[in-house]
């Protein structure tokens, strides 16, 4: 009889930031990406937001709309709003995988609205960032004002527009276009970037209300 390998568990170290804001670290890009799939594509795909769907019909969804499936190569953080893991919860999706068994068990006594953020060691600059800035616009309602205000005058529809086609739900767009500004990452935020008097009102917004996060640095 050969001999069993014991099956390497998913390493995910979880610290709170501030209240009601949860980051998750894990050691490689494949063990996030493939952990939040679900959870984070019911929340914000324009395909499957709201819905119940297998990890195998987004799978086929993606490479007709990519070419390929190259999910675990193409995301390098992620982020949800506690709603989002109501349905895993209720028994929706299932079965389950055994990542999302381990995602939500972290999660299950917590009560009220939070907000989670999950990145990988080794990733883009900025994606810490990045992620905190839609924590801080999901949960501090000053900051979401502060923003939306700061917003008021420029014309970001540009931006809007790519981030429709990238594959975002037109519901999480406005999140989105203010946490590209604050991080600007990719090509996406090389479309920012057009909007600097813009970002650096964001910037000290984002560093003023994110002074008291409990987090090793915030670039």
């Amino acid at each position: 009889m050969a001999k069993r390998t014991p099956q390497r568990k998913t390493a995910i170290t979880k610290h709170k930031v501030a209240d009601g804001i949860y980051l998750l670290r894990f050691k490689t890009q494949y063990e996030l990406t493939s952990t939040f799939l679900r959870v984070q594509e019911h929340y914000e795909s324009p395909q499957f937001h709201g819905r119940i769907f297998t990890l195998e019909q987004y799978m086929d969804w993606y490479v007709a709309e990519n070419g390929a499936f190259t999910y675990f190569q193409d995301w390098s953080g992620f982020n949800v709003p506690s709603t989002a893991f109501q349905p895993f919860y209720e028994g929706k999706f299932d079965p389950l995988t055994r990542k999302e068994k381990r995602l939500l068990a972290l999660f299950r006594n917590l009560q009220g609205n939070f907000y989670v953020i999950g990145i990988y060691d080794g990733g883009k600059k900025g994606t810490l960032t990045h992620e905190l800035a839609h924590a801080l616009f999901f949960i501090d309602d000053d900051y979401r004002q502060a923003v939306r205000d700061a917003m008021r005058g420029y014309d970001t529809s540009a931006l809007e527009e790519k981030l429709a086609k990238a594959g975002y739900a037109r519901h999480v767009i406005p999140d989105e276009v203010q946490a590209y500004i604050v991080a600007p990452s990719g090509e996406l935020g090389a479309a920012s970037r057009a909007l600097m008097p813009l970002r650096r009102k964001l910037r000290a917004l984002f560093r003023q209300h994110s002074e008291e996060f409990s987090v090793p640095a915030i670039r």
